[in-house]
């Protein structure tokens, strides 16, 4: 039985354009896309720290276990659950085989792009392919083993599934809409923003156009899926240490603007470089959607047909799905930044691929579906997804063969070089994850600061540290001492990762002293200027790497020999 009003009805898929030359070019840089993701999970290699995190986590010995530890993950269960899923078929043994279920997720999304589009009576999906495609941080972040491409998938769905309600709510239709949004919110805490923005978007059509039933129906969609969140309740309650630590000290929209700026950049995650102007097509092709969805609401009477002139149309006007895409897009987009801006925590890419997957999906809604004629839009738009598969193509090869870490690297030249009684040091604690993932030598190793376990991110114990330094308790006196005694044994001194220069000063005080990274430096100064002061000689190692992901390219350098430290204190104190 319909949930749907009574009322003729109308077979959507008449309304879809043929296949032509439109179709026939999206398809190309459909394969194209796919084509890269393989060659992605082919070369990029080992797992990176937050990728070991979630591997982690996900097996841990038990549920409960799993549980317990979830406060140390970013996202709620769905990600961690469908991981340990994979690893209970023994898929998750070996970093290749964590690489061929993130492959899976990314060729979902592909297929998800054109289910979308066919929901939406657009042509192709073919400004999604030609934003998205080629976009180095989307091959990084769509199949990397992170929540995020699951998430995109999502949204993808859960987009095309909110439009096929309005259009005619079917049982079939609402509780396929239903499961999808629920699925959802599980992916990414702050989903419920973009989720919100889609039920929004849908509700404000099903007022216009009078369908009190399809509009219950949406706000019981939200109402339940945001009601399954309630399951994480207590751990939001009882809160963090860390939440203070890791704000930055300064912070802005300007913050967000140029990390924004340099998610959309194609460049790859090896390269460094300026931000170029690729985020500006993004807002001329937002702010063109944004007038063509402004221009169909003035036209709005003139789309109907006679019949629904004084009456409740069959089915939605273009004017209808402009108003949905529209008011979903400005939604999501005002809602991350605001999201943004009261969290301040300095972003990176991830945080930002599903707003840019929302803006695609949005524009092809807006510029696809509601201008369907090839001459001459469907030209220009032919035209963009060429032009972006150029430009594209070369940054977009070198991000499908960029390594994500070279700390396998590492732990393999120091399991064959690292003597029982070397010292290993670990520059920060977050690497030391990954580091505990692939070494397995004789060599004891610590990081900066030292803390007691490297299967997750302990921030929590990281706090503990600064907590003691703050009551003057000397936290780096461990390491300190274990580097002194190394070289004084004639043994070596490993560094993995990069150290701050300079002789420390004073602790943190005043606003620097509320932010953890000032610790981080502080900690690392001690480190360097214990080696300066007692090390004879510094030899860099070259690890014939390749191209690697610039958040986890460590350099590693080995200290030997012992000179007394100079008349003066090491610390700073």
């Amino acid at each position: 039985m319909a949930i749907a009003q009574s009322g003729p009805t109308l077979d959507v898929r008449a309304r879809l354009p043929k296949p032509g030359a439109e179709v026939l070019a999206t398809l190309g840089g459909t394969l194209l896309a796919a084509t890269l993701l393989v060659l992605a999970a082919m070369n990029v290699g080992p797992l990176w720290r937050d990728e070991v995190n979630s591997a982690n986590v996900a097996q841990m010995p038990s549920l409960h276990a799993l549980w317990h530890n979830l406060s140390f993950e970013s996202f709620p269960l769905l990600w961690l659950l469908l991981l340990r899923g994979w690893a209970f078929l023994g898929l998750a043994d070996s970093d290749a085989g964590i690489r061929v279920l993130g492959l899976y997720v990314g060729l979902f999304f592909l297929v998800s792009l054109w289910l979308c589009a066919r929901w939406t009576r657009c042509r192709a999906p073919i400004l999604s392919i030609a934003l998205l495609g080629f976009l180095p941080a989307f091959i990084f972040i769509i199949d990397s083993n992170r929540a995020y491409g699951l998430a995109s998938c999502l949204l993808v769905l859960c987009f095309g599934m909110i439009w096929r309600v309005v259009e005619f709510p079917s049982r079939a239709r609402v509780l396929w809409a239903g499961l999808s949004c629920i699925l959802f919110v599980q992916c990414v805490y702050y989903d419920v923003i973009f989720l919100a923005a889609m039920l929004a978007g849908a509700g404000l059509v099903a007022l216009r156009l009078r369908r009190w039933k399809t509009l219950g129906i949406l706000i019981g969609i939200g109402a339940v899926s945001v009601g399954s969140l309630a399951i994480y309740h207590a751990m939001f309650h009882r809160g963090t240490p860390t939440t203070g630590l890791i704000e930055a000290p300064s912070f802005g929209f300007s913050t967000l603007w140029n990390q924004l700026g340099d998610t959309v950049t194609l460049r790859s995650s090896g390269e460094y470089g300026h931000n170029g102007p690729e985020i500006w097509y993004w807002i001329a092709l937002v702010s063109g959607g944004l007038v063509v969805a402004l221009i169909l609401q003035r036209t709005y009477h003139s789309q109907l047909p006679p019949a629904a002139a004084t009456a409740v149309p069959i089915l939605p006007a273009p004017a209808d799905l402009a108003l949905f895409c529209a008011v979903t897009l400005v939604l999501g987009v005002l809602g991350l930044f605001a999201f943004l801006l009261h969290l301040r925590y300095l972003t990176q890419s991830w945080y930002y691929i599903e707003m840019l997957c929302l803006c695609a999906v949005s524009l092809d809604g807006l510029l696809g579906a509601n201008w369907p004629a090839l001459r001459p839009w469907g030209w220009l738009r032919l035209g963009f997804l060429v032009f972006m598969m150029g430009w594209g193509a070369k940054p977009a090869w070198a991000e499908a063969h960029t390594r994500r870490s070279n700390v396998d690297l590492i732990a393999k030249i120091l399991d064959k070089n690292a003597a029982d009684g070397d010292l290993i040091l670990v520059s920060a604690a977050w690497e030391g994850i990954t580091f505990n993932r692939y070494y397995h030598g004789l060599a004891h190793w610590m990081t900066v600061p030292p803390i007691d376990s490297h299967l997750v991110h302990r921030n929590d114990l990281v706090v503990e540290k600064i907590n003691q330094e703050r009551n003057h308790q000397y936290p780096m006196a461990p390491v300190l001492q274990a580097v002194t005694t190394a070289l004084q044994s004639s043994n070596a001194v490993w560094v993995v990762g990069n150290l701050p220069v300079g002789r420390p000063g004073s602790p943190p005080a005043g606003k620097m002293a509320g932010w953890f990274g000032a610790y981080i430096i502080y900690w690392g100064q001690q480190v360097s200027t214990a080696l300066t002061d007692h090390a004879i000689q510094e030899q860099v190692l070259n690890l014939h790497a390749g191209p690697v992901c610039f958040l986890e390219n460590l350099p590693v350098i080995r200290f030997t020999g012992y000179k007394p430290a100079p008349d003066r204190p090491a610390d700073g104190r």
